[in-house]
């Protein structure tokens, strides 16, 4: 009956996951994207690791909040351009496609990109590497996955998230310290940024554990889970998870 409950609950947790990721994505795109139709817009941005990353500006506080990887629809160099600010013309397609004006080049804006746009660029670097270190550890290539999790952990130490990240795969690796020292990491404080903690995550780690026979560290992640929630919807599935590790 118990087996049951956690593969219903892994099925729960991999459709809503999936659901989840897709309602994120269409937020984050901006507004311009979501259509069908070419747009014709001047983007600003910076250009890193021979990239050019869209950033977005709140107009309450003027500081970048969102960066997006823009693809260059046309074999462009931007080697001259790397770690400046620069503005492009040219027509916005779906899926972040950029296709800049004929006869028109880059313009650079300032001769560096200023830290706070590198701040959020540098996330979108971090989230590629967790994502590709979370789909690495579920093909169960656990050397890739840490590798690709300790690359994001370079690039930002502040975000509890990766640490999640890779004591999920330690944990499936069934390396049980290695997960809990990362765990321990995070309910500690020693990380400064909680805002990215994915419950459906600690979800996992938490099945993962009951699975093999760990249930009160399973009860840890979940109680852990329950206090940094932000929605009901994380609050009834780390409760949910609490009780059916409290069974015996």
């Amino acid at each position: 009956m118990e087996n049951k409950t956690i593969r219903g609950t892994e099925a729960t947790v991999s459709t809503v996951f999936f659901v989840i990721m897709l309602m994120t994505i269409n937020l984050l795109l901006p507004a311009n994207v979501t259509g069908s139709m070419p747009v014709e817009k001047t983007l600003t941005g910076c250009v890193i690791k021979g990239q050019f990353f869209s950033v977005t500006i709140d107009s309450r506080t003027n500081r970048p909040v969102k960066a997006y990887q823009i693809r260059m629809g046309q074999d462009l160099d931007l080697a001259a351009y790397e770690g400046k600010t620069v503005s492009m013309t040219g027509d916005l397609l779906p899926g972040d496609r950029f296709i800049l004006k004929r006869g028109v080049r880059p313009v650079v804006i300032k001769g560096a990109c200023d830290n706070d746009s590198i701040s959020v660029i540098r996330k979108e670097f971090v989230m590629e590497y967790r994502v590709s270190a979370y789909q690495a550890a579920k093909k169960m290539n656990f050397a890739e996955a840490l590798i690709l999790a300790n690359r994001a952990l370079d690039l930002d130490k502040t975000l509890c998230g990766t640490y999640i990240d890779r004591a999920h795969i330690h944990y499936l690796k069934g390396d049980f310290a290695s997960g809990a020292a990362d765990i321990k990491w995070v309910r500690e404080g020693r990380c400064a940024d909680r805002q990215d903690l994915n419950f459906l995550l600690l979800e996992e780690i938490g099945i993962t554990l009951e699975k093999a026979g760990r249930k009160t560290d399973a009860i840890e992640i979940y109680s852990m889970g329950l206090d940094s929630c932000r929605s009901d919807m994380c609050k009834e599935t780390m409760d949910r998870g609490m009780k059916r590790a409290m069974v015996k």
